[in-house]
This record gives C-alpha cells, sequence and structure tokens, in this order.
C-alpha cells in the first residue's frame, strides 16, 4: 500500500544521476575504474567468504598493496590475516614508522571487500572503498610517530556482521604484536559505499560520521579542505537511523567504537542499487572518488601533527554540525530544481516541516528531543536518496 502512496503522489523532482554518463578523465580515476571493475566482476561471483572469488579478490588486494608499496607485517609472515579456512582473510599492508617502539601507535584505514555472492557483485558494496584504499597508499610517505595500517577486511555482511568471524572484530581481538595493546591505536579510519551517486547535489560530496566523539579527531577532520569535495560531518547517531532496520550499527567501524577507539566513518551512503544486482562497476562516480583519496592523504598529514593520543567521549555530540549539515541537505530537498528523485508530496510535506525546524533549533543546545527529531529526519533523507517507499511516515 506505502507503494501505491508513494506513487500516487508522485511530484516533479529533478532527474536522478545516470553516472555511465559521468566523465572518468584523470588518471587516479581510471586506476580506481581499474580495481573496481576487477573486483566486482561477474568471475568473481560476488566475492562471498570462503568462495573461489573472495580468495580471487584477497589476491588482488595483496598484489595491488605489494605495488604501491605496502609492507608486510613481520610478525604474520605475509599479508594475510586469516580468520579461518572456511571464511579466508584479512588483508593488511602497512607503512611502518620511522622509529618503532613498544608505545608505538598506529592508524587503521580499512574496508571490507567481501559480499553477498552471484548475482549481487558489489561495486559499491563495497569494492569502491578497497580501490579507495589502495590508492590512497599509493606512494604515501610515512608519518614519523604513527604506524599506518591498510587493512582489506572480510566477512563483514550477513551473517557474520557482529560475530567473532566478521573481519574488522577478528582484527580488533587480535591485533599483530606490532600494534601491541588496543591503547596504542590512534584512530580508526573506516569506508563503506564510497562509489555510488543519486542524487546531483550529493555528486560531489561524502559524509563523515564518528570522529565527534574525539574532539581532537573532530579537529582534524574539520579543518581538512579540497577544492573538489565537500565533506559533510554528522554524527553517528544518525547514521546508524536505516530504513527498516531501525537504530543499529552497520559496518565495521562497530568494533572500534565499541571500545572506545577513536574512529571515523566515511560513507557516500546508499544508492538505489544497494544491495540489488545494478550494483555494478559502470554506477560509480570515480572521479569523486579520486577526490576523495586527496582528501584522505591531507587528512592523514594533519593527524601526523599529533602527538598525544585522541581522548574519546561515547556521549559526545557535534550537534550544531549535524544541525547545518541537514539544514543545507533538506534545504535543496524542499526546492523544485533540487527534490531528491521520486518525492511524493507526503514526503515533501514531511521535508518542509523538517526545514522549518531545522532553522528553529538553530544555535540550540541539544535536547534528548532535539536529538530524535534529528535522527527522523536523517532517516527521512536515507529513505529518499535510496528510493525506498513510505519514506513521509518516519
Amino acid at each position: 500500500m506505502l507503494v501505491c502512496f508513494n506513487l500516487a503522489g508522485c511530484l516533479h523532482t529533478m532527474e536522478a544521476i545516470d553516472p555511465r554518463a559521468l566523465p572518468i578523465t584523470t588518471a587516479p580515476a581510471q586506476r580506481l575504474q581499474t580495481h573496481v571493475s576487477f573486483l566486482a566482476s561477474p568471475a568473481l561471483t560476488g566475492r562471498q567468504p570462503g568462495t573461489p572469488g573472495n580468495r580471487q579478490a584477497a589476491q588482488y588486494i595483496e598484489e595491488q598493496f605489494r605495488l604501491v608499496g605496502l609492507q608486510p607485517l613481520t610478525s604474520l609472515g605475509s599479508y594475510r590475516q586469516t580468520i579461518s579456512d572456511r571464511i579466508g582473510d584479512n588483508v593488511i599492508g602497512v607503512i611502518p614508522p620511522i622509529n618503532h617502539t613498544a608505545r608505538t601507535r598506529w592508524i587503521v584505514i580499512g574496508a571490507h571487500y567481501d559480499h553477498l555472492g552471484y548475482p549481487f557483485l558489489g561495486a559499491d558494496d563495497n569494492a569502491s572503498s578497497i580501490a579507495i584504499l589502495i590508492e590512497t597508499a599509493r606512494n604515501l610517505t610515512g608519518l614519523s610517530r604513527y604506524g599506518i595500517m591498510f587493512v582489506g577486511l572480510n566477512s563483514e555482511e550477513s551473517p557474520y556482521f557482529g560475530t567473532a568471524d566478521m573481519g574488522s572484530q577478528f582484527l580488533f581481538h587480535h591485533l599483530p604484536p606490532e600494534v601491541g595493546a588496543a591503547e596504542n591505536l590512534q584512530a580508526a579510519i573506516i569506508m563503506d559505499l564510497m562509489g555510488g551517486v543519486h542524487w546531483a547535489p550529493l555528486k560531489d560530496a561524502i559524509f563523515a560520521t564518528g570522529a565527534e566523539k574525539s574532539p581532537e579527531l573532530y579537529r582534524r577532520v574539520t579543518q581538512t579542505q579540497t577544492s573538489s569535495l565537500k565533506v559533510y560531518p554528522g554524527g553517528i547517531h544518525l547514521v546508524e537511523e536505516i530504513p527498516d532496520h531501525g537504530h543499529k550499527a552497520f559496518s565495521d567501524y562497530d568494533v572500534f567504537r565499541n571500545h572506545q577507539t577513536p574512529f571515523l566513518f566515511l560513507s557516500a551512503a546508499r544508492s538505489p542499487r544497494y544491495h540489488t544486482a545494478g550494483d555494478v562497476a559502470s554506477t560509480l562516480n570515480y572521479e569523486r572518488m579520486a577526490a576523495t583519496v586527496e582528501w584522505l592523504r591531507h587528512l592523514l598529514a594533519l593527524m601526523g601533527q599529533d602527538e598525544a593520543p585522541y581522548s574519546f567521549d561515547a556521549h559526545r555530540v557535534e550537534f550544531a554540525d549535524e544541525v547545518a549539515s541537514f539544514r543545507s541537505l533538506v534545504e535543496q530537498a524542499i526546492h523544485e530544481e533540487t527534490r531528491i528523485p521520486g518525492t511524493s508530496r507526503w514526503s515533501l510535506r514531511k521535508l518542509k516541516q523538517d526545514a522549518e525546524w531545522l532553522r528553529e533549533v538553530r544555535g540550540s543546545a541539544p535536547t534528548p528531543q532535539h536529538l530524535e527529531r534529528l535522527e527522523r529526519i536523517s532517516i527521512r533523507v536515507q529513505c529518499l536518496m535510496a528510493d525506498y517507499s513510505g519514506c513521509f511516515t518516519f
């Protein structure tokens, strides 16, 4: 019934972006496309853990880590951290610290490479992030006081999510001896769904969440600026409002957050191709992915200047910035020229109410009611960007 109401109430909206029409002109974007085209090829049959395609993906990531100059960890004897013979491996390559001691801190940069299995090829989810991971590491110079660990994580998708067999869970609970205790983790940067695009105002934008729990990391995230990428800061509590699922974690940042490791979660958000057979290599925005590589390099350079460990406050929010991010998005979503494709008249009515509230609440201190209202707005916007039905009900 929701589908019928949504279709019946459709308004004139801007056309959805066709990623296949986006130009791919720079060498970095072309390299990213090459990585995704291999990882999301039919030959790898969706990279489900334990399958030949999943092992082929791990081999490709290992080869690329070697080519871009990452080193294996001596304790592992290779680029592989085996989760189990049944599931397969995490793939780890590092830039070691210049002066290694027992208390050397490490920055983890990770993304999962597994997917659901054929016919779901998983270009955006999550070959896009693995491609960015590889290219961020390319010829990256070491940070004097930190080691940098690049990790292709396995077994993120169901049924492994949240279990001891999830790649990120396994990594955290089996940190290599070079890292030592979890307290030696300065921060974790996790990426998921980095290539999709549907709504034109987000063609050159990504979302940065989670860093608000650490004021020092958040300062570096907001200081990092490049001319070709718009970064919307937001709280992880907003990302975890998921249409049809409620409030829950959904990516590899979860284990770091739960153990109070400062973390940053990057995503370009779900597109209508999320977890469908339409998530193929031709539907990604490779020039934005290339811009993300440069943004990450700038961020790492700033983080490398920080001598003290980052703090962590599980209850910390940056409410003013969250309001500013969603006010910008909702104001664009209510204008006819920039409405999210497929917006119904009922969703538009709710969005106009959201826009009015965001104008009124600007400058206010966050209350539980304010945070809950912002979460409702987040889930509505996510719902519309993913082209789900019934978005006006949230």
